[in-house]
């Protein structure tokens, strides 16, 4: 897959340029919401900026998770962590906000029976 392939050519990349052995390298995706686009950040593992549970996802488990299933991300909800004043982290608490004072009409349609 192409995942598995990244990670073999970035370790083996890493290990030929800079002589750090694959056991030494963490390798994790960030993605969104709290970033717009997919991509991978191979660190040592002393370094641990922006790979904690919230925000990084180790590229080891997505390629597991997509091998056992292929829709696996579909089906799936990742819990993250924003920083307070954000642009989405407002977003999500001027809707909470409304939601509290009852500013928000849901429409919801039944189906009808037969």
């Amino acid at each position: 897959s192409m995942l598995k392939n990244l990670q073999k050519e970035g370790l083996k990349a890493i290990e030929n340029i800079y002589g750090v052995a694959s056991d030494q390298i963490r390798i994790f995706v960030h993605y969104q919401p709290q970033f717009y686009h997919f991509h991978v950040h191979f660190t040592r593992l002393e370094n641990e900026i922006g790979s904690t549970v919230e925000r990084g996802h180790l590229l080891v488990d997505i390629i597991q998770n997509l091998e056992m299933d292929s829709s696996f991300y579909e089906k799936r909800t990742i819990a993250y962590k924003l920083k307070k004043l954000t642009p989405l982290h407002c977003l999500i608490d001027s809707y909470l906000n409304d939601v509290e004072e009852g500013n928000l009409v849901f429409n919801i349609a039944f189906p009808q029976r037969l």
